[in-house]
């Protein structure tokens, strides 16, 4: 639940169908049943550290997820759109006017930056050409460079949940239409992690410790995203040779 780039999330909107049907016998009116409720998950009775641990579990289980929505951080407004699949990632990042597509598949990392996010390290005149020579190919990074690390780290489930302070139990609130219990973090720079009460107890909403502080989302839990593929060696492009 740490507010920085590897741990933020926010609303998952995965509404319940709630059975309804009709009942009547001979000339009797037709009457409505009630809609029934999901049956819970039993997390709503346990202690707050257990429901996170089995929050966790659940989303490690799942193997794979969605994530949307923008976070505050220390260096600005960051907008994330990542599709996680164990160990693989594909997906967006945009952090004030600067974007970069990223890609992790195969055991390899790749970036795709615009002009704007090459102008952070580089001259103007620097950041055009690398925008110019790498167009629309990937850019490679090199295993041994850590500086993309923080920006994969999505697909760290124990970091992406993980907490800074003492975790307490708040209150079930219905999240897109699913009832959620919060988890509040009582560092000052932490947030409330909402976990699904019915179904599998997944995280459904991170939300920072005010409503400036941003949101994200999971979704999609355990399914399979076409766009994490490989690019053909024609659309790559390797990180040394452009910093030269």
């Amino acid at each position: 639940m740490k507010k920085t780039l590897t741990s933020a999330v926010v609303v998952l909107a995965s509404a319940a169908l709630l059975a309804t049907g009709c009942a009547g016998e001979g000339g009797g009116s037709a009457k409505f049943q009630d809609p029934v409720a999901p049956a819970g998950n039993g997390v709503e009775a346990l202690e707050a550290a257990q429901i996170l641990e089995k929050a966790k579990a659940a989303l490690a289980q799942a193997k794979s997820f969605h994530m949307k929505g923008t976070m505050k951080s220390e260096d600005g407004k960051i907008g994330l759109d990542f599709k996680v699949a164990g160990e693989e990632l594909a997906g967006s990042m945009t952090m004030d006017g600067p974007k970069l597509e990223m890609l992790a598949v195969g055991g390899k990392r790749y970036i795709r930056p615009d002009e704007t996010f090459w102008g952070l390290g580089n001259t103007p005149e620097k950041a055009a050409q690398i925008a110019a020579t790498v167009g629309d190919r990937w850019v490679l990074v090199p295993t041994k460079n850590q500086s993309f690390n923080g920006m994969f780290g999505a697909t760290d489930v124990g970091d992406l949940l993980e907490n800074e302070g003492a975790v307490t139990k708040g209150k079930v609130e219905q999240i897109d239409g699913k009832p959620a219990i919060g988890l509040v973090d009582g560092d000052p720079e932490g947030g409330t992690l909402y976990i699904a009460t019915t179904g599998e107890p997944y995280p459904v909403r991170l939300a920072g410790p005010t409503p400036a502080d941003g949101a994200l989302t999971f979704s999609e839990y355990g399914e399979t995203f076409a766009d994490i593929k490989a690019p053909a060696a024609a659309e790559v492009v390797n990180l040394e040779s452009l910093t030269k």
